[in-house]
């Protein structure tokens, strides 16, 4: 099973390139050919698939990505039921970490907005992996706010300061950078001070 390689783009057509490594040239289906430019050695991410052919012979596609993330978002959607590889190629030809949140949210108008997409594909992909990414925006979500604690805390915040801040940010409702997160904590904290008369001070 291949995972990726590092090779040269030799040619590309309006669905596939050919991708040369070790002197064998490979037709590799990619979302957007005109991102693969010509005679540049480059590594692409690259999945096998095996597609029925005639009197049940079997044939191999190479299906290519340039980013990890959007093989895997690939994987996940060839794995619901209804969704062929050249449907998910087609819906993977946008943003990969604004699918992942559309379906985190349960957005399903959004979703079947996209490129390549219909209200029935959005509904089913999103009932298929919603839990998958939903866990996994909590779980980044968690990981901030692990962070942003302990960043309060080198600045001299007390924890009463720091879960007044968090609950007023509602992180968990946001995609801020953590320097964001930490300079509208301070903000909130300071508005508070000056709101109440508090004489906690940050160091």
């Amino acid at each position: 099973m291949f995972s990726y390689m590092v090779g040269k783009v030799i040619s590309q057509n309006k669905k596939s390139i050919t991708f040369e490594n070790n002197y064998t040239g490979y037709v590799v289906y990619v979302t957007n050919p005109q991102d693969f430019e010509i005679n540049r050695v480059r590594k692409i991410y690259l999945y096998k698939h095996l597609a029925g052919g005639n009197k049940n012979n079997f044939i191999e596609e190479l299906y290519g990505f340039d980013k990890y993330e959007t093989k895997e978002l690939f994987i996940s959607l060839i794995a619901i039921s209804g969704i062929g590889p050249k449907t998910a190629m087609n819906i993977c030809r946008n943003d990969c970490v604004m699918i992942k949140q559309l379906i985190a949210k349960r957005d399903v108008d959004s979703l079947a907005s996209l490129e390549g997409l219909t209200v029935k594909y959005a509904k089913l992909i999103i009932d298929n992996l919603y839990e998958d990414y939903h866990s996994k925006e909590l779980n980044d979500n968690n990981l901030d706010i692990a962070n942003l604690i302990k960043a309060l805390k080198s600045l001299g915040y007390n924890a009463n300061e720091i879960e007044m801040a968090i609950r007023n940010i509602n992180v968990m409702q946001t995609n801020m950078e953590l320097s964001d997160l930490i300079s509208q904590a301070i903000k909130i904290i300071a508005t508070q001070q000056e709101k109440y008369g508090s004489t906690a001070k940050a160091h």
